[in-house]
Formats: structure tokens, sequence, C-alpha cells
């Protein structure tokens, strides 16, 4: 694996953590914490330093290792077991993913274009992009990142004049334990996919900071937590519960200089950038641990991998066909496959390593 510098990684670290945000975490949000999700937000971006710090951890601990190798160090056999967990979570992870994408555009975009043929125009570039190394994946993240940065800034200038602060009062006027489980989400969907930066080894990244890596994790986290204040204050919340995507829709609202309209087609791509690379991530994640666990050489895992790939458009096509209802109820059970697979493992493996000093 050649060497990434701290940006290139830092800016995966923001992809990752906003990803899937506006297709499941707010609405999830919306229809439990109402018009508390933005406490629920807040709650979360606190406890999920837990997950975010033993990640950091075990980067420190183990600077020349990644997790599949600490586990297979640690476990032996058992640890090789645990890695096949996290990769067929992952592998479901990124048909999620996947899917999100593609009922994203079939339902606001090409609702006249049938599923098969936007799979097919998705899954070219993630063949493409997962076979090259992690450098070239990680300076298109780098470039998709200045773009993302450009495209929220036009939507912070578009919407902050259409805020209403009245929109988000009463305060907690919900129940604890809902307000607890928007946390509990917004921190299985949006924090513990960091997980997967635990592929890169420590040594890999030049001039690697946790200092820098933490104030990006807040910046990120905090965008989001602006995201759904926005959603709210400007909808207000028996809106924001009625739309499909209401952070989507928020972009109708955006005006460039007050006389260009309907750019949401465009600045919606911020969230497309975040999903990509996180597709790709999940890929790449389950690219190098074949790699290890299996000892396979370059040119029989990018085969592999684009096998892998096939295999997800192919999945996503079966198993999803009724305009995301699935989605529906695989998100209420892929939570808790990211709780067991993202933190209670890498947990275990933290807790072995203690014993073992």
């Amino acid at each position: 694996m050649k060497k990434i510098n701290s940006l290139e990684y830092n800016t995966i670290l923001w992809f990752l953590t906003r990803a899937t945000f506006i297709e499941i975490t707010a609405e999830i949000l919306l229809n439990n914490a109402h018009q508390d999700s933005w406490i629920s937000i807040l709650l979360a971006i606190v406890l999920g330093l837990i997950p975010f710090f033993l990640y950091t951890y075990l980067k420190n601990k183990f600077k020349d290792k990644n997790i599949i190798e600490i586990n297979k160090e640690k476990f032996g056999k058992l640890g090789t077991f645990l890695n096949l967990i996290i990769i067929s979570v992952t592998l479901i992870f990124a048909i999620c993913s996947f899917w999100i994408v593609v009922h994203f555009i079939d339902s606001q975009y090409l609702y006249k274009t049938k599923a098969v043929a936007i799979i097919a125009i998705l899954i070219l570039p993630v063949i493409y992009t997962i076979s090259k190394k992690i450098h070239i994946f990680s300076k298109v993240s780098l470039i998709m990142f200045y773009i993302s940065l450009f495209f929220i800034i036009i939507i912070l200038t578009g919407l902050i004049s259409n805020i209403d602060i009245n929109n988000i009062k009463p305060i907690l006027n919900n129940s604890p334990n809902n307000i607890l489980y928007g946390a509990f989400c917004f921190i299985g969907f949006n924090i513990l996919p960091l997980f997967l930066l635990t592929i890169i080894p420590q040594n890999k990244i030049n001039n690697y900071s946790p200092k820098k890596s933490f104030i990006f994790y807040l910046i990120s986290t905090l965008s989001l937590l602006n995201v759904m204040f926005l959603t709210i204050s400007i909808f207000g919340i028996h809106l924001s519960e009625l739309y499909n995507y209401p952070s989507f829709h928020l972009l109708k609202r955006v005006s460039v200089l007050d006389t260009i309209d309907r750019v949401e087609s465009i600045l919606s791509l911020e969230w497309f950038l975040a999903l990509f690379v996180q597709i790709l991530m999940t890929l790449f994640f389950i690219k190098e641990s074949l790699k290890i666990i299996f000892k396979t050489k370059e040119k029989t895992n990018n085969t592999i991998m684009i096998i892998v790939c096939l295999f997800i458009a192919f999945l996503t096509l079966i198993i999803f066909k009724t305009k995301g209802t699935e989605i529906a109820y695989f998100k209420n059970k892929l939570i808790y496959l990211l709780y067991f697979a993202y933190f209670f493992i890498p947990l275990i493996t933290i807790i072995k390593s203690l014993k073992k000093t």
C-alpha cells in the first residue's frame, strides 16, 4: 500500500461521516426525535467520541498494522473468524450504500428509467476506481472534498435568510428515549463507518495527526447538525416529516444571486460524492482484507474485486425491487450489524491488547 497524506485521509473521514445522512439518518431522526432531532445529533457527537477514540487508539498503538492484521496477531484463528464477520458486514453495508444511491436517483431524477440501467451506469466508475491504488482514490477524495465545500457555501448563503427560529420550538418536547434512539442511529450510520479507516495503518499516512482527524470529525458532524437545524427551522417539523428526503427538497429553496433557481440537482451532487466515497471505501476495505487473509497477488485481487462489484450490482437488482421498501427493513437490521462489527469487535481487540500489556 502506497502512502497518502493526512489531508487526503481526513477528507475520506469527512465523507464517511456525511454519506448516509440525507437518505437514512435524517428520516429516522425526524420520525423519532421530531423537532429535537438536532439535540439527538448534538448528543451523538459527544457519545460518538467513544468509537472515534477507539479507532484512534488502535492506530496509535499498532502503527504498522491495520485492523485485520491486528486481529490475526491477537486472536490467531479466532481473529480470522472475526475478520470474516467484519468483511461480511462491510459487504452488506456496501450493498445497502449502493442501493441508496440507485434508489435516490430513481425516485428523484430518473423515475421512468429502469433500475438495471442506473445500476449498470453507476457500477462502472466503481469498478474502475477500486482497481486503482489507495493513493489514487485518496486524491480523488481530496478533489471531491473541495467541490463539496464549494456546494456547501452556496447552500448556506442561499438558505440562511429563510431560517425561522420559532420552528424549532418547543425544545425537549419529546421523550428522552426517542432522543437517545436518534443519537444511537446517528452514531451507527454516521460515525461507526469511520471504522473503515482502520484498514489504513498509521505508517501509511504522511504527517498523520490525531488532532487534525479530531478537528475534521467535529467539523463534519457539526455540519450535519447544521443540516438538520436548517431543515427544521425552515420547513418546520410537520413539513419536514412529510417530505421524502427533506434535506434534498430544502435545496429547492436555494437561489444563486437571486437570479438562478432550480439548482438542487447540482447541489445534491455533494451527497452523491459522499456516498461514492463510502462505497469505494467499503470495497477498498474488503480488497485489503482479502489480500491479507488469503495472501492473494495484486492482479488476482483486482479480478476478485471486479467480481465482487458485479455481485453487488446483481444482488442489488435481485433483492431490492419495490422502490426502497427493503431499505426501510434493512436499515433497522443493518444498524445492529454495524455496532457489532464496527464497535464491539474493535473494542474486544483493544481489551485483548490491554490484557497482553
